[in-house]
């Protein structure tokens, strides 16, 4: 290895090409709550957290194009670039993530009426070097489709 050669922890830098590192909200530091950041119409209201996550509400404006009646987002405290980045000691922070899903369903009684997640890796799908889960549902502008896939076969 050359002397000058970065040495990292993150899967995600030895194995992407350098434009996907190039991330929209360029922020290690960043944790998404209380930010106003022009997306979201007020200060984000946390929904559920404990030790290792925090899930919020992700107020976006109504008129923008991927806008969710129900839009909640959910992180890990712990600072992760993506989610190649968590490996087998993580395996708790997996838990408190799938966990806090459960809590949010019930919080705010998804388990009714029935909820999509979604997660990006790597941009151009992930806008934020910061792992997180989009809990989405209820009425929606996405042109996302909603139902089954259509038969592949």
């Amino acid at each position: 290895m050359a002397e000058n050669a970065k040495m990292t922890q993150w899967i995600s830098e030895m194995i992407c090409s350098p434009e996907q590192r190039i991330w929209e909200k360029p922020d290690p530091e960043h944790t998404f709550r209380g930010r106003l950041d022009g997306t979201r119409a007020k200060a984000d209201e946390v929904v559920y957290q404990d030790d290792d996550v925090f899930a919020f509400r992700h107020n976006i404006d109504e008129s923008k194009e991927e806008w969710w009646e129900i839009h909640v987002v959910i992180i890990p405290k712990k600072w992760v670039p993506t989610v190649l980045d968590l490996g087998l000691g993580d395996a708790q922070l997996w838990h408190s993530l799938i966990a806090g899903i459960q809590k949010v369903a019930l919080i705010l009684g998804l388990y009714e009426k029935g909820f999509m997640i979604r997660m990006g890796v790597l941009p151009p799908y992930q806008h934020t070097e910061h792992v997180h889960i989009h809990i989405l549902s209820g009425k929606h502008t996405s042109p996302v489709v909603d139902g089954p896939m259509p038969d592949a076969g």
